[in-house]
């Protein structure tokens, strides 16, 4: 379900009131395959706000940037926007009310076999009020048509790639190159999401869409590496024209760990080294003592107070 929410009346306290403005749209994206081409398709409006709206659903094609954000363009490549038939494309819709829009999709007699991509534009125009700054609320939906026939599903991986071969822990980025070299759209969406395999673990990348022939950058977050390791990286991705895969090794190694380590080694060394030094000064010590109580010149003969020797008393 897309949404669009404007201002509305603040309280000090309770639940918070209806908004002046609040508009749903769903579904919020819709796949068309071969089989439903001539199928009707239909959204769902829904007016949450407090004041009425006029609508205006217009058509466009539509690309993605390099970060997914959708740029709506009514000559984009692959669009089938003027295939579109939408029933109403206006209306006024009172605050609660509800409406159905539905499309119906006229292709050309032999359309190029491949995807197309356009999109709905819900649009509330703005007011003739007051005031310098108008502005105009639009939900855009995104529809993604594949027409009968052979199609590619052929997806490039361009890069991958981490802020450093080299970390002392977690979290680590991986971010990927992803290029839609095949005829159709690819989703990469979970439980099928794109994901990077890295030392027996997976770690999947945010829901994507990619249209035909767009490129994009995304990142996976690794919220918990092992404690050490040299990891080696791989994603890879499967279509018509083979798998493309690419890789990148990485090290994770505590430095801040193995410096706490030395430190430790080291005060614990210094702590034995003084230990040994005060033991060998009080042995030292203690075996000078009676010594130099007993002779204090050293010499093994006495003091000078000591009595003679039996010689020389005979002299």
């Amino acid at each position: 379900m897309a949404s669009a929410t404007g201002s509305g009346a603040s309280g000090a306290s309770g639940p918070a009131p209806d908004p002046d403005f609040s508009l749903t749209v769903s579904p919020a994206r819709l796949v068309v395959g071969p089989e439903e081409i001539d199928d009707p398709q239909s959204f769902q409006v829904v007016n949450r706000g407090r004041s009425p709206v006029d609508m205006v659903v217009d058509k466009a094609g539509f690309t993605v940037g390099g970060a997914g954000e959708m740029l709506f363009e009514h000559d984009a490549p692959h669009s089938a926007a003027g295939w579109l038939r939408v029933t109403p494309a206006g209306f006024r819709l009172a605050p609660g009310a509800e409406r159905r829009v539905t499309v119906r999709i006229d292709p050309p007699p032999r359309p190029e076999r491949g995807g197309y991509q356009m999109a709905l534009l819900f649009a509330v125009p703005a007011g003739t009020g007051g005031g310098d700054i108008k502005l105009d609320r639009v939900i855009g939906t995104p529809i993604y048509l594949t027409v009968p026939g052979p199609i590619d599903t052929s997806v490039n991986v361009g890069d991958l790639t981490t802020p450093s071969g080299f970390t002392t822990g977690g979290p680590i980025d991986f971010t990927a190159t992803v290029d839609n070299v095949g005829t159709v759209h690819r989703d990469f969406l979970a439980p099928r999401s794109l994901k990077v395999g890295v030392n027996g673990y997976d770690v999947p990348f945010p829901d994507f869409t990619l249209p035909r022939g767009v490129g994009r950058s995304v990142t996976a977050r690794w919220a918990n590496p092992p404690f050490m390791c040299v990891c080696r990286a791989t994603v890879s991705v499967s279509g018509s024209g083979g798998t493309s895969r690419r890789s990148v090794t990485l090290v994770v190694f505590p430095l801040h760990f193995l410096g706490a380590l030395i430190a430790v080694a080291a005060a614990l060394y210094a702590l034995a080294w003084l230990s040994r030094r005060r033991r060998r000064a009080r042995a030292l010590g203690a075996a000078r003592g009676p010594r130099g109580r007993d002779d204090p010149d050293g010499d093994g003969q006495g003091g000078r107070d000591a009595p003679a020797r039996v010689g020389d008393e005979a002299r």
